[in-house]
């Protein structure tokens, strides 16, 4: 890891393999995550998609009374790192514990920065959900099976970065959203929806208000709990689950009404970083055609170099 000949940017990893310890890195996550809350609201809940790092991922800067505090998980040391604009900063060592034990070290750790922050102990997104500070029981952190993980997603992140500057659109930051572990680029048409059974929560009054096309890398998806690169459109079009959507591999699987390239598939490519942007806009063109987006929004992803006035 020490030397970027030896880096291994699309590593192996396994469902059987994530899903040993993925709880603590999930719920994890999610405590953290939860911290972006005090941020101010942002449509489409942009504002708590957590960026990465070179090392890990981060809240970015949070404000807190006349100042600010950052939380940064550095998934190379595997260490959590607290800071804030005072000069306070405090460290966690991430291992094998339970939820509980882990995050009341953040919160007591915050605290005696003089961070005294609260949030809703419940986890979000997912079914059988246990409060942070009453899921006692052992969780196993295995730090092979995080970093690779976490380079998975760095690798994808240099993919979407690519996708993500060909659209003029509304396009918030790409980012990890923690209440699903999936990074994710978003793109959205511009059209406001009415309201459906979809809106019916406050997460999805406030996320399924508008057309979008959402691509990314997830390991977390109950009902496809496998590491794959997802595409999405909502609201559903019909007809969607029959186009020709490339490279080979790509798949629609009914039950989360997505098209999906499993990560074994990918990591076996020649190329995969072309493959994998290939998935990604070879979909988004599927839905602009079906449901007719502006062909304006897709542009070169370079900057215009020819003066005003100029002729060809």
């Amino acid at each position: 890891m020490s030397d970027i000949n030896h880096y291994e940017p699309w590593p192996e990893l396994t469902a059987e393999d994530f899903n040993k310890t993925s709880h603590l890195l999930y719920m994890t996550i999610q405590a953290i995550g939860k911290l972006m809350l005090h941020k101010p609201f942002e449509p489409h809940w942009a504002h708590l998609a957590m960026p990465l790092t070179s090392r890990g991922i981060t809240t970015g800067t949070i404000p807190f009374l006349l100042g600010s505090f950052s939380v940064d998980v550095d998934f190379i040391d595997h260490v959590i790192i607290c800071s804030s604009s005072w000069g306070q900063m405090g460290k966690i060592k991430l291992h094998s514990m339970s939820v509980a034990e882990l995050t009341n070290k953040l919160f007591e750790t915050l605290t005696q920065m003089g961070v005294n922050v609260k949030i809703n102990k419940l986890p979000q997104e997912m079914s059988n959900a246990i409060p942070f500070d009453q899921d006692t029981a052992p969780r196993m952190y295995n730090e092979k099976i995080v970093n690779a993980w976490w380079r998975i997603m760095v690798s994808t992140y240099s993919v979407l970065l690519k996708y993500r500057s060909r659209f003029y659109g509304i396009t918030p930051n790409i980012g990890l959203l923690w209440g699903t572990l999936d990074l994710r680029d978003a793109r959205y048409k511009g059209l406001h929806l009415p309201k459906t059974k979809d809106t019916s929560s406050y997460i999805g009054r406030n996320s399924m208000d508008d057309a979008q096309v959402e691509v990314g890398w997830s390991c977390s998806n109950e009902k496809y709990p496998y590491p794959s690169f997802f595409a999405f459109a909502y609201p559903y079009l019909p007809g969607l689950e029959n186009e020709i959507i490339k490279p080979e591999g790509v798949k629609w699987v009914s039950a989360i009404s997505e098209f999906v390239l499993d990560y074994d598939i990918l990591r076996k490519s020649k190329n995969p970083e072309s493959d994998l942007l290939l998935f990604f806009e070879s979909y988004y063109q599927a839905v602009a055609k079906l449901d007719q987006w502006d062909p304006a929004l897709i542009v070169s992803g370079k900057p215009i170099t020819k003066k005003c006035g100029s002729v060809d």
